[in-house]
């Protein structure tokens, strides 16, 4: 994807279970998790990030 980076994150968890983790956003998409509220932080998770 031009204009784009990505990174996938494996999580392992107890039991055996792995998940994926997707993250794509635009270079300029810059987000300073610093100033972001609990609620706020959640929303970016949510439709942001892609968990298979």
């Amino acid at each position: 994807m031009r204009g784009t980076y990505e990174a996938y994150i494996l999580v392992k968890v107890k039991g055996g279970w792995q998940y994926v983790c997707a993250l794509n956003r635009p270079k300029n998409g810059q987000v300073n998790f610093n100033q972001l509220s609990h609620r706020e932080m959640q929303e970016y998770l949510q439709s942001r990030v892609i968990w298979n």
